[in-house]
């Protein structure tokens, strides 16, 4: 469940709460009862890839590597004679 950053208007307290994405933000300060709001922030983020999306790199003249991580066949010359 992702974190949510929230600030009270009234008495300045900050305070993180995990919740669902689904659920409605808090509205009351848990500590003196004020009107609070949820900051917006950059968070830490993270990035989902799916395993099919492109081809695996095949390898390059015998090695179990691509040269550079380039994805040309072993046709091309090799990245050191480019």
């Amino acid at each position: 469940m992702p974190i949510y950053e929230y600030i009270c208007d009234d008495c300045g307290r900050q305070f993180d709460i995990s919740q669902s994405m689904h659920d409605l933000p808090i509205e009351i300060c848990p500590e003196c009862k004020g009107k609070i709001r949820r900051i917006i922030s950059g968070g830490s983020g993270f990035i989902l890839k799916s395993a099919g999306s492109e081809p695996p790199l095949q390898p390059r003249c015998g090695k179990s590597e691509t040269c550079c991580g380039s994805k040309t066949p072993c046709e091309t010359p090799s990245c050191e004679s480019r």
